[in-house]
């Protein structure tokens, strides 16, 4: 903060620049008035912002009076007067008036620098707590603006959100049909190293469009309007699919993914497509926090009533604390890469599974891995 200016009054031009010369050495900014008129005129021009030294008659004018107009304008400068043996009722009235000090002159160099010091040091503590007020007062206000426009705000981020996905699933189909006319050409074609390639990014593309549907589903989540087509559906059908599908991507990271128990003749009531979402956010999580040499396993069973799945990994694990935010999207515990996917997938999971009348819950150990199981309706 830039040091505040010092305005010395003395009648007596000697004194004036002996103090003047003192604080200037100091590297203060001074301004000299040999009156109170010249001096409340200074004090008006820089709004109180500085320190004042006055004489207390100086010219046979009342230095009191002018304590007394001045800290009514201007309440947080401080003011130090200067006399020659004064009365100590003098001294007394002045403190009580709100003098900040007051000086016996002769004043050695040392004392009159200590005393400048300590008003500086007030003037600035008050002043820095003004602009903290007044910045506090605008994000205040800031605050009551945001509060205002929160609805607008949230309608349009839902908005954005439902644009993005559509014109993302739009650019996936038309991207899709670029591959289905390449794979009708390439009909009868010898395979080559070009037809996995093809097997892949075709792969790819079912992956967009999984993204594409979960930034709908968060943006209908948040609404309450998530869209449902339910229907009996065969588990095993849909976790061998999953399976299938990131195979690849675990072969490629080196972890073993595996199909376990026998969730044939499951029949579950729910959304498939929206099951597979399930799927597909807690298998990528999974393949995504399991280092390599790690495993995976995929479960379903017809448990009371409901088909319950499970999916297990021996990767890094969630702390009690993170566990017990896991579902909020606020927190966002993912924290081990920039996707943040863990946080906002597992938010779309609970909502998907309880929309569809399920549950689901998560059990884990840091270093020993994660479960997480949930349950739908058997039909």
């Amino acid at each position: 903060m830039k040091q505040p200016t010092v305005l010395i009054v003395d009648s007596d031009p000697r004194e004036l620049a002996k103090h003047a010369a003192i604080l200037s050495e100091a590297r203060y900014t001074v301004h000299k008035a040999s009156g109170l008129t010249e001096a409340s005129g200074i004090l008006s021009r820089h709004q109180g912002r500085l320190v004042v030294l006055s004489e207390l008659m100086p010219g046979g004018e009342s230095g009191l009076a002018f304590l007394k107009e001045s800290l009514k304008k201007y309440p947080f400068t401080p003011i130090s007067f200067l006399a020659f043996s004064p009365p100590l009722n003098s001294v007394l009235g002045a403190l009580r008036q709100g003098a900040y000090d007051f000086l016996r002159t002769p004043v050695p160099p040392d004392i009159l620098l200590h005393s400048v010091a300590r008003s500086v040091q007030k003037l600035s503590l008050i002043l820095e707590t003004e602009r903290q007020e007044k910045e506090i007062r605008k994000l205040l206000e800031r605050s009551r603006e945001e509060l205002k426009d929160a609805r607008t705000l949230s309608s349009f981020k839902g908005f954005m959100i439902s644009m993005a996905a559509h014109d993302f699933r739009s650019v996936i189909t038309v991207l899709d049909g670029y591959m289905q006319f390449i794979k009708e050409r390439c009909k009868g074609c010898a395979v080559t190293e070009q037809d996995g390639i093809l097997h892949q990014a075709s792969r790819t593309i079912s992956r967009l469009r999984t993204m594409a549907n979960t930034l709908l589903d968060y943006e209908a989540a948040e609404s309450g309007a998530i869209r449902l087509d339910i229907r009996p559906f065969p588990l095993a059908e849909a976790l061998k699919e999953c399976v299938a599908f990131y195979r690849p991507y675990a072969d490629q990271k080196k972890v073993q993914l595996a199909l376990e128990g026998d969730a044939r003749g499951v029949t579950v009531k729910g959304d498939r497509g929206k099951v597979m979402e399930i799927l597909d956010n807690l298998l990528y999580n999974a393949l995504k926090f399991t280092p390599s040499d790690g495993t995976i396993r995929l479960s379903g069973k017809k448990e009371d009533g409901s088909a319950v799945v499970c999916v297990s990994d021996s990767g890094a694990g969630i702390t009690k604390e993170k566990l017990r935010k896991i579902f909020d999207h606020e927190e966002m515990v993912a924290t081990l890469d920039a996707n943040a996917r863990l946080g906002l997938g597992l938010t779309i999971c609970k909502r998907l599974v309880e929309a569809q009348k399920g549950k689901i819950r998560i059990e884990s150990v840091p270093g020993k891995g994660t479960q997480v199981y949930f349950s739908l309706p058997a039909a």
